[in-house]
């Protein structure tokens, strides 16, 4: 049986912090871009790029996909069809923030970072996740979250 957490409303209120939260980290003289991980954290990149827009910043609004980068694809786990990367700017020494909707293990921003640097090379990358659901296995954390909730092993999250 699934349980709702959160509701639009809390998700407006998030995307308006977390914008509040990028443009305070910003470092200056480089431009800004936020890069969406296939599949939804392109939908979650798209409206927090509008919101940053609305608040009077220049900003750049992609998508990657870190398929053919995953350190499982030799056993097929998890392997779905391979999604449109668009990056049509320049990566060189832009502030970069990754986006996601859920992290668990970390093993999927690994993998998006070895594709994102195929495009170029930013002066940083954030990382920015909607829940943050714990279960580590590599030391990668998010900048930006949501929200932190917790989830027994083998449980499933979706946003």
């Amino acid at each position: 049986m699934a349980t709702k957490l959160y509701n639009s409303d809390w998700l407006a209120e998030t995307m308006q912090r977390l914008s509040d939260e990028i443009l305070t980290d910003r470092h200056p003289g480089t431009g800004l871009a936020i890069i969406g991980l296939q599949t939804r954290g392109v939908i979650l990149a798209e409206r927090l790029g509008k919101v940053i827009q609305s608040k009077g910043t220049d900003i750049e609004v992609g998508s990657i996909d870190a398929t053919m980068h995953r350190d499982d694809l030799h056993t097929g786990a998890g392997l779905k069809p391979i999604q449109a990367t668009e990056i049509n700017f320049d990566l060189n020494d832009k502030a970069v923030v990754l986006v996601d909707d859920v992290m668990c293990t970390g093993r999927t921003i690994r993998a998006a970072l070895d594709a994102l640097f195929a495009y170029g090379r930013p002066s940083c990358i954030r990382l920015l996740v909607m829940l943050d659901r714990g279960g580590r296995e590599l030391p990668i954390q998010p900048d930006f979250t949501g929200a932190q909730i917790d989830v027994p092993k083998g449980g499933f999250v979706r946003l």
